[in-house]
């Protein structure tokens, strides 16, 4: 091989930030991504969004109005007072499409350095790690959804990232604070649970106490726009004031009210199918926790993966009152779930196709296909991924698995009955011996080789009867439970 140039030389010098150790070339190539997507977004930041011109503009009007934060102490939106902050924050630049954009977009970064972590912590591999960031950063409705939409989902979203990264490190508290961040911007944040409940099920690195970081981070975030004058009672009540703001069974999310055409356009029978669909949500996450909880598995990094999106999915099919966005979420845990084996870039593909098909509608007035036809394709997404869930389980059974315990104690009952006339453990060591020395006096055997001969010679014809019964007590062993 030929002498390396100074090119190679300084491409793979190596650099070692923390416990991570990075070659130039991905430190360029990281450096380069970052850019190249800013610009992508920053192209689509003069688009005007519907929800930006029918309310996320007007909201800031008023806000600039009243003169900043000041504007906390009156009811602007039925947003959370945290995303208020922000947008008080920016109240002051000039273009307020430029200002709530960035923000988002500041948010998008976050997220990708999220996706970094846990993709490195799992895998080991700051390449993947890499890998995983650019397909957040290039995610359609990741792009989407901040620089041409004016939407805040990523926002929530990174603080739930965070959050499975200190999972992952097994950090309790990080966890639970980050998820609280997350709470106080969005509701939606509850998707998450089930998946940290069945962990909590587990004893897997989460807590019960430090679910309290989320009430007491959500309170204190509140005292600001207390303080400039909003009744605390609303600002508590938030999340429950906007569980009513959208009656019908599905608004444009592809799940099994769309199949039942609980839509917007068409409502049948809401209130009966939306209370119905609230039981088999409870049903359907809860037989997952049991199977899950029930089989002694060990819980590997791929596993729990894919346990949260599917968990996740679960959710956002059955839940009712689910908005188009809320599958946001789904996207990015399922960036990670691809990363740890690439052959399931298909899947992570069709998710993202999915969720294109939904948004089209309010980014450019056109429908690419029936929501229907979506809910399907969803549902055989979902199943897939159902079904890795389950070989993985079958793949990481622990080898004491319960039903083997259970097997060794029916094994020592049956050797308890075999040998009922013992009195103690000392005399069922011996009782093999005793018995067949009976069985000689009975019979007239003179004589059994223990060493290997199966030679012996007797007496009567009736040694016969017993020689079965001889060897099979002479290999029969003790339990060993």
């Amino acid at each position: 091989m030929g002498s390396k140039s100074k090119l190679d030389i300084f491409l793979n010098y190596e650099i070692r930030i923390k416990s991570i150790v990075f070659k130039m070339v991905d430190l360029i190539f990281m450096l380069c991504l970052m850019v190249l997507a800013f610009f992508v977004r920053l192209k689509l930041f003069p688009i005007e969004s519907a929800d930006y011109y029918g309310f996320l503009k007007i909201w800031m009007d008023q806000i600039k109005s009243l003169g900043g934060f000041p504007s906390l102490g009156t009811e602007i939106s039925n947003y959370s007072s945290s995303y208020m902050y922000l947008m008080c924050l920016v109240s002051g630049i000039d273009n307020t499409l430029y200002a709530l954009k960035s923000i988002s977009v500041f948010f998008d970064y976050v997220a990708a350095f999220a996706v970094f972590a846990i993709v490195y912590e799992l895998t080991g591999s700051v390449r993947k790690g890499i890998f995983g960031m650019s397909a957040l950063l290039l995610c359609p409705l990741v792009v989407l959804d901040s620089a041409y939409w004016c939407q805040c989902d990523i926002i929530y979203t990174s603080f739930i990232l965070w959050a499975l990264y200190f999972f992952y490190k097994e950090n309790s508290t990080w966890t639970f604070i980050f998820l609280a961040f997350a709470f106080t911007f969005k509701l939606q944040t509850v998707f998450i649970l089930p998946f940290i409940v069945i962990m909590y099920l587990k004893h897997k690195t989460v807590k019960l106490k430090d679910i309290l970081y989320i009430p007491i981070i959500f309170f204190v975030f509140q005292i600001p726009a207390w303080l400039f004058g909003r009744p605390l009672k609303d600002l508590l009540l938030i999340y429950f004031n906007q569980s009513d703001f959208y009656p019908w069974g599905t608004l444009e999310y592809p799940n099994i009210y769309a199949l039942l055409d609980e839509t917007i356009d068409s409502n049948h029978h809401m209130n009966e199918v939306t209370g119905a669909g609230m039981f088999l949500t409870l049903i359907l996450l809860g037989f997952v926790a049991y199977y899950i909880y029930v089989r002694n598995v060990e819980l590997t990094n791929d596993l729990t993966i894919t346990l949260a999106l599917f968990t996740l999915c679960i959710t956002l099919y059955t839940l009712p009152h689910m908005h188009d966005r809320y599958g946001f979420l789904i996207d990015l845990t399922a960036i990670i779930y691809c990363m740890l084996r690439p052959k399931r870039i298909p899947v992570t593909v069709g998710l993202m196709f999915v969720s294109i098909c939904i948004s089209t509608p309010y980014l450019i007035s056109f429908r690419v296909m029936d929501l229907k036809y979506v809910s399907i394709i969803q549902l055989s997404l979902i199943t897939f991924i159902g079904y890795d869930l389950y070989k993985l389980v079958c793949e990481n059974i622990k080898e004491d698995s319960p039903e083997e315990e259970l097997s060794d104690v029916i094994t020592y009952e049956e050797d308890e009955d075999l040998f009922a006339g013992s009195e103690s453990e000392e005399d069922d060591l011996f009782v093999e011996s005793d018995f067949t020395d009976d069985l000689s006096e009975e019979s007239g055997i003179e004589e059994y080789d223990l060493s290997g001969s199966d030679q012996y010679t007797t007496d009567t014809d009736e040694t016969e009867d017993f020689e079965d019964l001889v060897l099979n007590i002479d290999e029969e062993e003790p339990s060993s439970y």
